[in-house]
């Protein structure tokens, strides 16, 4: 894990989940490129991770791997990421 701030969701929390350790790891990796550069490039990279979350955490709502309500707030949270 190469990321340094405080985030909401602590990708070691779901590392038995599959695929939600791993995307959180990089999109806040690549969140914390993209604050420290403001570089274009850096936000469509962050962007496309955040839409493969999108498409992970859809799938471990159906799989019963986490509740709709967390589904929710999870991409809620991403979204407010990407907004930053």
């Amino acid at each position: 894990m190469s990321y340094t701030g405080e985030y909401k969701y602590n990708p070691d929390t779901f590392k038995d989940i599959l695929g939600l350790a791993d995307d959180f790891n990089e999109f806040y990796e690549l969140y914390e490129k993209h604050i420290a550069s403001k570089n274009q490039t850096d936000k469509i990279f962050l962007e496309n991770v955040g839409m493969r979350m999108f498409f992970t955490i859809k799938h471990r709502l159906i799989e019963g791997a986490i509740t709709k309500s967390m589904a929710r707030e999870m991409l809620d949270y991403i979204e407010e990421l990407l907004d930053d």
